[in-house]
């Protein structure tokens, strides 16, 4: 039995100072409760205790002077990111693969989820078939077939929690049907499409946007030319419709998405339905900040450039993200946690084991300061070693 006190735990609805019982990797008991005579006492010392960062879109790990890509390593990167609080992920297979990368992926987490020792929680499609137009390295986007469509399904069995398409395109319907045979969550993204397209997607159950105000356009050539405002672009259909969780990429330079477009955000969707992601990359053909000035936004540690100059995911961490957030929109620690873990595990089906503290779920666990610094994470119970 361990038990943590002098922290300020974060629930859903409030934070207050309390006890918190862990055992078996479980949660046992939280809030005003006896400390057992024989449990290991963690003192937190003041710090925020909250439940562990869900990260749902990731393709590598950049940073502290590592560089590891999920296609050569998958587990190498959950583990990493574990260093910096995140206890859920979902590694990305992204559209610009090849055939064989994107099947390596989805063995290696089939691999890490069936010996249950892992972070790695389900596996994530970005794309493949998405819109060819949207997004770094787009052109690489896989021309649709059945026969390649059912083959990465069949590979995964079942693991593939959600799947990123564009709703605009010819096969679209086709993928809908795929994605509910399959019992995988739709997410809208790498897009131009137009409002009936969106509207269809949300019936057939799309539930997730992937990267919002990302690799997102307008269906309309001349949408500026009659009010000089390009008016039902991606992001503003979205945002218009209620239930829909969105992904935030949120970089110290706001280049991703703006302060206001952040705030914009958080505000219209609400605190339950905005999702923090890293989408960070590990892939070697990354830019060298230090080779631009400070004014140009390549210089950034936390971005990723590919050789064609196209901004190309990030070399963050949802911890990273969480405390950019916390500054930007002025969100308080409990608001923070919900867009860093509490969402994503709603969205994506895991709020029964993980995503919040509550007796019965896993014991993972992130202590922060007031600047969402991580000092401590815990792991089914397991305090992690050289948190970053």
């Amino acid at each position: 039995m361990k038990a943590i006190v002098n922290g300020k735990l974060v629930f859903e609805d409030k934070i207050c100072e309390g006890t918190l019982l862990m055992d078996g990797g479980k949660i046992v008991a939280v809030g005003d409760v006896e400390v057992p005579a024989d449990a290991e006492i963690i003192d937190a010392k003041g710090l925020y205790v909250g439940p562990g960062f869900v990260d749902q879109h990731v393709h590598g790990y950049s940073s502290c002077g590592e560089r590891i890509d999920v296609i050569n390593d998958t587990r190498g990167v959950a583990a990493r990111h574990l260093k910096h609080g995140t206890t859920t992920i979902t590694p990305t297979c992204g559209f610009s693969l090849t055939r064989e990368d994107f099947l390596s992926i989805i063995a290696q987490c089939n691999e890490a989820i069936e010996a249950g020792d892992t972070t790695i929680a389900g596996i994530h499609f970005e794309g493949p078939f998405t819109n060819p137009k949207r997004g770094a390295n787009a052109h690489l986007t896989w021309e649709y077939s059945d026969e390649l469509c059912y083959e990465i399904f069949d590979a995964a069995k079942g693991n593939v929690l959600h799947c990123t398409y564009a709703p605009e395109m010819p096969h679209a319907p086709k993928m809908e049907a795929v994605l509910q045979k399959y019992g995988v969550i739709p997410d809208i993204g790498h897009t131009n499409a137009d409002p009936d397209s969106i509207y269809r997607a949300v019936d057939n159950g799309a539930r997730i946007v992937t990267h919002l105000f990302d690799a997102m356009g307008n269906y309309r050539d001349n949408a500026a030319e009659i009010t000089g405002d390009p008016q039902d672009c991606v992001s503003d259909i979205v945002l218009s419709i209620p239930g829909l969780y969105y992904e935030i990429i949120s970089d110290s330079r706001q280049v991703h998405v703006t302060k206001v477009s952040q705030r914009q955000t958080l505000r219209c969707a609400g605190e339950d339905y905005v999702i923090l992601v890293s989408d960070a990359t590990g892939r070697a053909t990354i830019l060298n900040p230090d080779d631009y000035p400070p004014e140009d936004v390549r210089s950034a540690k936390d971005l990723n450039f590919n050789l064609l100059g196209q901004l190309s995911g990030s070399c963050l961490t949802v911890s990273q993200g969480a405390a950019n957030f916390k500054k930007v929109t002025g969100a308080d620690a409990r608001v923070v946690f919900k867009c860093a873990s509490t969402n994503a595990a709603k969205a994506l089906g895991l709020y029964d084991r993980v995503g919040s503290i509550a007796v019965g779920k896993d014991a993972n666990l992130v202590f922060v300061d007031e600047d969402f610094a991580v000092k401590a994470v815990y792991f089914r119970g397991n305090e992690v070693e050289d948190i970053r």
